[in-house]
C-alpha cells in the first residue's frame, strides 16, 4: 500500500505496520480460495460483500471520483472501505491479478478469540481508517476534510489534559507515556496502544492526563469518526472495554492505597 504522491517516512512506517498486521490477522484463518482476477475497473463488482481479498500477485489501484488515491500490492488486504463507512470508490487493476479470498465472518471470529487479537484488530482498523482518510485528504482536498492526523510530542509534554472534554481518540505509534491522575502516575502507555477512548464512550471529562515520557508520535482520530467505526465494527469494543476495565481497576487500587493510612 502506498500513495500516488510522495509520502513521509512516518506514513511509510505506518503502512509497513498495517501490512504486517494484515499478515498476522490472515494467518489465523483459512482462505476460501485463490483465484485470478482479470483486468477490471471494479474487481469487487461480482464479489460478495462478505469477502475480503488479499493481493497475492499484481497491483491494484483504489479510485475515488475518477482519481487514483491509493496503490496496493502483494500482501495488502482489500475491501475495508465497505466495512469502515468510508467514501465508496473502486478497486481496479490494469492487468490480471491473483488474490486470496477470506470470509469476513471467519476473520471476525478469529479477532474475537482473545484479547491480543482484539487489540490487533482495533489497532489495524484505526490505522487503516487514518491511512484512507489521509489519502483522500491529499487527493480530494475540496471534497474531503481530514479526520485524522499525526501529532508529535517531546518528553514531558502533555498529550491529554485531565478534566478536558474528549474530542479525539489516540493511537501511540512511537514512544511511551504515563497516565497521571491528580499528580499521581496511575498507568503506562506503550507503542501500538489505543488511549483516550474511555471519555469518548462515557462522554465525561478526561479522568487523567497523558504525559509523554519519551518523544512520542501519536495518531489522532476525531471522536465522531471513532464512534462511526465502532458502530460499523462493534467487535473492536470488546478488547477496548476489557482493557479499560483493567485500567480502571488499577486506578481504583492505587487511589485506595493512597487514601489508606500507613501503619508503623
Amino acid at each position: 500500500m502506498h500513495f500516488p504522491i510522495k509520502q513521509s517516512e512516518l506514513m511509510s512506517e505506518l503502512v509497513a505496520k498495517v501490512r504486517g498486521l494484515s499478515e498476522l490477522l490472515c494467518a489465523a484463518i483459512s482462505p476460501e480460495e485463490t483465484f485470478l482476477v482479470p483486468a477490471s475497473d471494479d474487481i469487487f463488482a461480482d464479489i460478495p460483500p462478505t469477502r475480503l481479498l488479499r493481493v497475492s500477485e499484481g497491483q491494484v489501484d483504489y479510485v475515488l471520483n475518477g482519481k487514483r488515491v491509493m496503490h496496493f500490492e502483494e500482501g495488502d488486504l482489500l475491501g475495508l472501505p465497505r466495512s469502515l463507512n468510508l467514501p465508496q470508490g473502486q478497486f481496479s487493476c490494469k492487468a490480471p491479478i491473483t488474490v486470496i479470498a477470506y470470509e469476513r465472518d471467519a476473520l471476525m471470529a478469529a479477532v474475537n478469540a482473545d484479547l491480543k487479537s482484539q487489540r490487533n484488530w482495533a489497532y489495524y482498523l484505526l490505522c487503516n481508517l487514518s491511512l484512507y482518510e489521509l489519502a483522500f485528504t491529499q487527493e480530494l482536498r475540496a471534497e474531503f476534510q481530514p479526520a485524522a492526523g499525526f501529532m508529535h510530542y517531546r518528553t514531558g509534554e502533555t498529550i491529554i489534559q485531565q478534566g478536558d472534554s474528549a474530542h479525539k481518540v489516540y493511537t501511540l505509534l512511537e514512544g511511551a507515556a504515563d497516565a497521571v491522575c491528580d499528580g499521581v502516575t496511575v498507568g503506562e502507555i506503550h507503542a501500538n496502544e489505543i488511549f483516550g477512548a474511555l471519555a469518548v464512550f462515557t462522554r465525561q471529562p478526561r479522568m487523567a492526563s497523558v504525559i509523554a515520557t519519551s518523544d512520542c508520535t501519536v495518531l489522532a482520530v476525531r471522536k465522531e469518526e471513532f464512534i462511526t467505526l465502532i458502530e460499523h465494527q462493534p467487535q473492536i469494543c470488546l478488547g477496548l472495554i476489557e482493557e479499560m476495565a483493567a485500567k480502571i481497576n488499577q486506578l481504583n487500587t492505587q487511589l485506595l492505597q493512597l487514601k489508606t493510612p500507613k501503619t508503623a
